[in-house]
């Protein structure tokens, strides 16, 4: 072992208070308007100018159509979920930057149709509730589209009678990435038969767009006994896709499945009395830095499955992931080509870690306690990983565990996603504390043996949503780095410059300051020119992740940015 680390779990610090409609002042620049009716606020929205804020009073309105052709403009409930809109409702948002917040969906029926259809880019879904309601699918974001987000919303109870459907779809192109974002959002308590019923919570792309790219993120959710609904909590049925930092519980007959489409990438997500991964038509797969505890224990899922069908399966990796106590993890039995299990711990009291061994899978510089249940000749290590229940409620390695400093550099380069702030090189853990860059340094497992704040940990129900369902208020567990789009760094990861532009006045910033992941000032930047920081030079940064901080008069961003060559 080269060295000491000490191990010390930073606090994570959790932001009350709505500040999500403090934000809404300081992004519009047109007029506010308050109305009083479905009819009046079409009109309204017909009449918008750019940076107008549309207000509905509160209360319940039936049978609402809304077409949103403006861009630009604000559609917003007097008050977050005081606006019931209920009935037969159809929302279309054909406009660019529009937001639509604050409304409840929680009677209805709309057999076969969408509720929401979003046609335009650079849109926002936010604190959102969708309950008991009957529809086919509750969002659908348009192929073609780009760069829309759903955040802080609920949907649960989807009916066991309602139109088989997805309840968020995201259609892809073949030609136009999404960059899509689903985010801090809770899918609980659905109902239905289970299986492959078609009420999964998300849908990216369909079977027949197996070939798209979507480059949709979807990060910080919660998804808690969703399996009655479906047997996938997300369907991934298209390319380079990104699951990170989500939470799945109670859940044991739901997985997180790669059903079609290759490049997709899953890491630092939680399976905990849930199901796990399960892997299907697809190839060059990168699944890291996930905790798998009591996963797949039910009947009808496990903690990971290989499903092949010819040609796919090939260069499957799961790689620094830790599992503890889970059920079976079934490699497939045939078909799988080209796979890597790589640092990985598996311990189990009872029972076997793996069944249906295949010929196509290598093994390195993984540790497990438990009985293997195949014959593996390399690549795993049998002895105790001294595992300790952290403060945030899952197994972390302890200082005495063989698995400090331990990993193996032999395995293959995890994907990156164009323009996506992914952690090809496992840059942190699974509590967002910093490893070290080289490999063979890392320790084996999910979680590193070291200092510094705790950004991730397994999310509860109160992290996530609407504001005004979850009491206390609690924007999730990231607020300071993805508060919202009111700045971007582009492009990100970084190699030797970069351009931020800000959607506020520049003249209320106050400070742009660049930091090391321990809050270490590293750089102040001060040439500001219109809506935009230009050409912010990093390359006397060595490669490594960075945290950009923006001040203004009115609020603090922070975005992290991945400094590589």
């Amino acid at each position: 072992m080269n060295g000491v680390k000490l191990k010390k779990r930073g606090s994570l610090h959790i932001s009350f208070g709505l500040i999500f409609l403090s934000l809404l002042s300081i992004s519009s620049y047109g007029s506010t308007i308050i109305v009083n009716s479905i009819p009046a606020l079409q009109t309204a929205i017909n009449n918008a100018v750019a940076g107008d804020i549309l207000v509905l009073a509160d209360g319940t309105y039936l049978n609402s159509v809304l077409n949103v052709g403006k861009s630009n403009i604000n559609i917003r409930a007097a008050s977050l979920g005081g606006v019931f809109l209920n009935g037969t409702n159809d929302i279309n948002i054909t406009g660019n930057y529009v937001t639509f917040s604050g409304f409840q969906f929680t009677s209805g029926d709309i057999g076969l149709s969408y509720l929401i259809e979003i046609s335009g880019s650079n849109n926002s879904l936010t604190h959102l509730n969708f309950s008991g309601y009957y529809a086919k699918k509750y969002i659908e974001i348009k192929a073609g589209t780009q760069y829309n987000d759903i955040s802080y919303c609920n949907i649960e109870k989807k009916p066991l009678k309602a139109e088989i459907g997805c309840t968020i779809q995201v259609s892809t192109s073949p030609t136009i990435p999404g960059y899509h974002k689903i985010r801090y959002c809770s899918f609980q308590n659905f109902e239905g038969i289970g299986g492959d019923n078609g009420n999964e919570p998300i849908r990216i792309g369909l079977g027949v767009e197996a070939l798209n790219a979507s480059r949709t993120i979807v990060e910080y959710c919660y998804f808690n006994n969703t399996g009655l609904g479906d047997s996938e909590s997300i369907s991934v049925k298209s390319q380079e896709n990104t699951i990170r930092f989500c939470t799945f519980t109670n859940q044991q007959n739901a997985m997180l499945v790669f059903r079609n489409g290759d490049n997709n990438a899953a890491y630092s997500n939680f399976f905990i009395n849930a199901g796990g991964i399960r892997v299907k038509e697809a190839n060059n797969i990168f699944c890291y830095n996930n905790y798998f505890e009591n996963a797949g224990t039910g009947n009808s899922a496990e903690a990971v499955t290989y499903d092949f069908i010819n040609p796919n399966l090939k260069n499957i990796n799961f790689i620094h992931n830790t599992f503890v106590d889970c059920g079976n993890i079934n490699l497939g039995g045939k078909g799988a080509t080209n796979n890597t299990w790589a640092n990985n711990i598996f311990k189990k009291s009872t029972g076997n870690i793996f069944t249906n061994v295949n010929t196509g899978t290598t093994w390195v510089g993984n540790i497990y306690s438990g009985s293997l249940g195949i014959s593996i000749t390399s690549g795993m290590t049998n002895i105790d990983p001294k595992l300790e229940k952290n403060s945030d409620g899952y197994q972390g390695i302890s200082s005495g565990s063989p698995a400090i400093d331990a990993s193996s550099a032999n395995y293959p380069a995890i994907i990156h996603l164009n323009n996506i702030d992914d952690d090809p090189s496992i840059l942190m853990d699974i509590g967002g504390q910093a490893r070290p860059v080289n490999l063979t340094l890392k320790d084996v497992g999910c979680d590193e043996f070291t200092t510094g704040n705790i950004i991730n940990r397994p999310l509860k129900l109160t992290d996530v949503g609407p504001s005004y369902l979850n009491k206390p208020v609690v924007l999730g567990i990231l607020q300071n780095t993805e508060q919202n789009n009111l700045a971007i760094v582009f492009p990100n990861p970084v190699t030797n410059i970069f351009q931020l532009k800000l959607e506020v006045p520049i003249e209320i910033v106050k400070s742009f300051d660049i930091y090391s992941l321990n809050g270490s000032l590293i750089k102040e930047v001060s040439n500001f020119e219109n809506q935009e920081i230009n050409n912010v030079d990093v390359s006397d940064l060595s490669d490594g992740v960075y945290l950009v901080k923006i001040k203004t008069l009115k609020f603090t961003k922070t975005i992290k940015i991945v400094k590589q060559h």
